[in-house]
């Protein structure tokens, strides 16, 4: 009987540790999936309302981070050239900002989208705000999240072309030792928030459709190329005559 005894509460035991160790897992599993989301949408007649010049606003800074809107509103505007826009230049647009009262994002809900298509000369602004971007502790693991949104406004009617939301994890740690919490610490406590953000805006401009402009990367020269498109239909014909 004591043997019985000794192997129903050994084999206990492993249930227990096993259901210890996988819970935590499923968890884990749960909250990944819950954390990863991404919400965008574009215009169905994008591409005849596509514009060719886009002013990029200052972004609402929703965290506790500071300069957390500045770095997104400087990562749009870096990889807007990418998507084939052309955009007006970052210091006109402050400049703008100034001229009009514009001393804090949240003053801009009381400027027209054309006035300000008018001040800054182009056809669409992005405005957005950084919903979140912190690191997140949990018991078995450690996360460094994300949280942004983005939208393309055309100024001369105020119509959204294109949205985009996305909440991220940038980076997930196993901590289940006191070592590993330790060095999660050590490692992530170092994270760059405008890394963080750059890495977003990257996966969000993902969606958004390719503008009027091919951009050629030369890789000798180490810079982009504008070409502007071509007609090659009407090119054929004036050749023809």
């Amino acid at each position: 009987m004591k043997l019985c005894s000794v192997i129903v509460k050994h084999f206990l035991l492993i249930i227990q540790a096993t259901f210890l160790f996988y819970y935590p897992m499923s968890l884990f599993a749960v909250e990944q999936k819950d954390l990863d989301k991404e919400v965008w949408w574009v215009h169905p007649d994008y591409s005849q309302l596509r514009p060719h010049v886009i002013a990029v606003l200052p972004m609402v800074n929703m965290t506790f981070e500071p300069g957390a809107a500045d770095i997104l509103q400087k990562q749009v505007y870096l990889r807007l050239k990418s998507k084939g826009y052309q955009k007006i230049e970052a210091t006109q647009v402050a400049q703008v900002m100034d001229k009009i009262g514009i001393q804090t994002p949240e003053q801009l809900s009381g400027i027209s989208y054309k006035r300000l298509g008018q001040e800054l000369n182009c056809q669409a602004v992005i405005q957005g705000q950084v919903n979140q971007s912190a690191r997140q502790h949990k018991v078995v693991y450690d996360a460094v999240v994300v949280s942004c949104s983005l939208q393309l406004i055309e100024c001369a009617t105020g119509s959204v072309l294109w949205k985009c939301e996305q909440f991220r994890s940038a980076h997930r740690q196993w901590q289940l030792d006191p070592f590993n919490m330790l060095l999660n610490a050590l490692v992530h406590g170092q994270d760059s928030r405008e890394d963080r953000i750059a890495w977003l805006v990257q996966e969000m401009l993902r969606s958004l459709p390719q503008g009027p402009v091919v951009v050629v990367n030369d890789n000798l020269l180490q810079k982009a190329q504008e070409i502007k498109l071509s007609e090659p239909k009407e090119q054929n014909k004036k050749e023809d005559e």
